[in-house]
């Protein structure tokens, strides 16, 4: 289980028009914490995401659709993902987690994202 809580968000972090959440740690610099929702680890079991996986935000909740391989290492090393809310594409970005349904959230400054089997 991954479980983190929203401390910040970005002026432009929230487009629901690109369908992207991009989550960072805390570390970032203040150039990418403007377009970003910054979080901070509150419980670690494991950084290898996998398909059919629950995401949940708050009480909002997603099913795993795909996972870039660069995920479990960003998260480890720089605390940073991509929630993506758009259909998987034919060239999925590495960095990605792609979610269903395909439904932008709503995210505010102490949110919880708890990722799971």
């Amino acid at each position: 289980m991954i479980k983190m809580k929203v401390v910040s968000i970005g002026e432009g972090a929230l487009n629901a028009e690109d369908g992207l959440v991009i989550l960072f740690g805390k570390e970032v610099s203040e150039r990418l914490k403007e377009v970003s929702v910054i979080q901070e680890f509150e419980q670690i079991d494991q950084y290898d995401v996998k398909k059919g996986m629950q995401l949940t935000i708050d009480d909002q909740q997603y099913q795993v659709a795909y996972v870039g391989n660069l995920v479990a290492s960003n998260l480890e090393t720089v605390h940073h993902t991509v929630l993506d809310f758009n259909a998987v594409p034919d060239e999925p970005r590495s960095n990605a987690i792609y979610l269903e349904p395909q439904k932008f959230p709503v995210i505010h400054a102490g949110s919880q994202i708890t990722i799971k089997e």
